[in-house]
């Protein structure tokens, strides 16, 4: 099907997708560029409709045949209804959200995101996640959107993980790993934190990173086993939580 104005019902529908109500509503998101889309494909995530201007019909073509989706070609400036960035590559994907478990083995890490507000920074984490093999990657409630277009871009594909799960809360994911024998570590000055150089990520480990602003809660830092810091040279600023998060999650990969 072809599209050329802005106001046709199916692409009034889809850029909708680019708010939480909506794609908490219809289970979907939008992917876009060929990248996230090759990913979520890779990942064996759904594809409901694919979207794009004239010079990417042949790859839109491809996928659409290779999936079963909607195929809709749409002119420029229908296009852009799509999206937010400033130089879109002419091509976005309708996906379904995959369905997610958690059920952390003995043995594996687990990366817990309490109200990690910034868009930015959970794509950034996401993607260390990945590249560090954290075996689990739990989102608290208050968590920038997994589905948002700029986690998505930031994680590079990481966040269409099947190991990531959504709408956590904290103090209970603490509650249950340490009844499954894991050894949780929060990320937080604190008067009796372990140094992140003398601490023990081996076997079964959870670490907790805070909100960019105000860190983690006192009862949050007590229900853990100890509390975590990363040191660095006297007077210098906190890390950026991503930052914080790679740092952590590069010494449990490297077992150093």
């Amino acid at each position: 099907m072809r599209i050329s104005s802005r106001n046709n019902a199916v692409i009034v529908a889809a850029a909708k997708l680019n708010d939480k109500k909506h794609r908490d509503g219809t289970g979907r998101f939008l992917l876009h560029g060929r990248k996230l889309i090759d990913e979520a494909l890779s990942a064996g995530v759904c594809v409901a409709a694919v979207y794009a201007e004239p010079e990417r019909e042949e790859y839109a073509r491809r996928i659409a045949s290779e999936t079963g989706a909607a195929l809709y070609i749409t002119e420029p400036h229908v296009f852009e209804k799509l999206t937010d960035q400033q130089a879109p590559e002419g091509v976005c994907a309708e996906a379904v959200m995959p369905e997610r478990s958690f059920d952390p083995k003995p043995g594996s890490f687990v990366l817990v995101c309490d109200r990690l507000s910034d868009p930015g920074n959970l794509g950034s984490v996401l993607r260390s996640a990945r590249a560090f093999h954290a075996d689990h990657v739990v989102l608290s409630a208050g968590c920038a959107d997994l589905y948002s277009p700029k986690v998505q871009r930031g994680a590079m594909g990481a966040a269409l993980c099947r190991n990531i799960v959504t709408g956590a809360d904290s103090l209970r994911t603490v509650s249950d790993l340490r009844s499954r024998g894991f050894t949780v570590y929060a990320a937080a000055l604190h008067t009796d934190a372990v140094p992140l150089s003398r601490a023990d990520l081996s076997g079964s480990c959870a670490v907790i990173i805070g909100n960019e602003g105000g860190g983690l809660g006192e009862e949050v830092v007590r229900a853990a086993d100890r509390a975590l810091l990363i040191e660095m040279e006297p007077g210098c600023e906190s890390l950026n939580a991503a930052v914080a998060a790679s740092v952590i999650m590069y010494r449990r990969y490297t077992g150093g």
